[in-house]
């Protein structure tokens, strides 16, 4: 069970498995050419460099690079670019993709696209995966970046997508701390309802624990448990918190981040490939975090597909 983005970081240094093509959609952004070089010259990845080859040979040049290999794939335009990229992934070509340097919903728009897409899951989901000194272990938290005001479908396809990077990640049943205000069911409090059914959808799960209604400190402290007298499964050690919306998802995670001192990495799950889709606001750390993240998920994947 990876722990730290320091043990994700050695094990994948250690193991050292065939390098993972990765589709660069628009990669004519320093930003994202200096995040992705740096694991390409670790022989981690090999990126395909998708957009206007000039533009991206311009940024090459602005970069030190050190025996990595790559590919550039021209295209003229952001959406030309996007459906590069997804075909790219759709023919088995990349294992990953990861946004550069055009707007988000130009990428997903032909991510879920019907005829050429490569959705895998009716819902496409965000988890982020944070570090935080004062906790023991990566927690998630999901769904801060996807999906608005999930409806309770939409609860269990983000859990399940949740589950499966969590499994990547070397948890066999991961704890889900589904959040409400306290650990009653209000009538008034949709967000308690729907925990409540959510527990007893999942409860034969054999390769997940989920509970709630669940509040915050219950979730993250043991003493907090114990001194509430709480009789659940999750007694301060959840491995994942499920956000009742997008609102209150996105400010958990940014509050860890910029009050916590946590570390985090993001990706989109559901689709035929994992999605990093990190802004150029994103500090290098966080991008390099997520392209690690994506690299295990992809490989988990892998595996997964071949036992099948």
């Amino acid at each position: 069970m990876i722990q730290s983005f320091k043990e994700l970081q050695q094990e994948l240094m250690q193991k050292k498995n065939e390098p993972k093509k990765v589709a660069v959609v628009k990669a004519a952004s320093r930003h994202a050419l200096e995040s992705i070089f740096e694991l390409a010259e670790e022989n981690l990845v090999i990126p395909y460099l998708i957009g206007d080859e000039e533009a991206i040979k311009k940024h090459l040049s602005e970069i030190t690079i050190k025996n990595a290999s790559y590919i550039i794939v021209h295209a003229e335009t952001d959406t030309e670019a996007a459906f590069k990229g997804i075909q790219l992934a759709k023919e088995g070509q990349v294992e990953f993709i990861m946004k550069g340097d055009l707007q988000t919903g130009t990428l997903l728009k032909e991510v879920v696209n019907h005829e050429t897409g490569i959705r895998k899951q009716k819902v496409l989901s965000h988890l982020a995966l944070i570090e935080v000194p004062a906790y023991p272990k990566l927690i998630g938290v999901t769904d801060g970046g996807m999906v608005l005001t999930p409806d309770i479908e939409q609860k269990k396809a983000i859990i399940k997508n949740a589950s499966e990077v969590m499994q990547a990640l070397g948890y066999q049943k991961a704890k889900f701390a589904v959040l409400s205000a306290a650990e009653v069911v209000q009538p008034k409090l949709p967000a308690s309802v729907d925990a409540a059914e959510l527990t007893k959808e999942f409860s034969h799960a054999p390769d997940m624990i989920v509970e709630g209604p669940i509040s915050l400190d219950i979730a993250l402290s043991p003493e907090a448990a114990g001194e509430k007298r709480y009789q659940g499964k999750i007694q301060g050690d959840t491995d994942v918190l499920v956000a009742p919306d997008i609102v209150s998802g996105n400010a958990l995670s940014k509050s860890m981040t910029l009050l916590a001192g946590g570390k985090m990495a993001g990706i989109i799950v559901g689709a035929e490939v994992p999605i990093i889709l990190t802004s150029r606001s994103s500090s290098a750390a966080e991008k390099r975090n997520s392209l690690l993240l994506a690299l295990k998920v992809s490989q988990g994947a892998n595996k997964k597909g071949v036992s099948e």
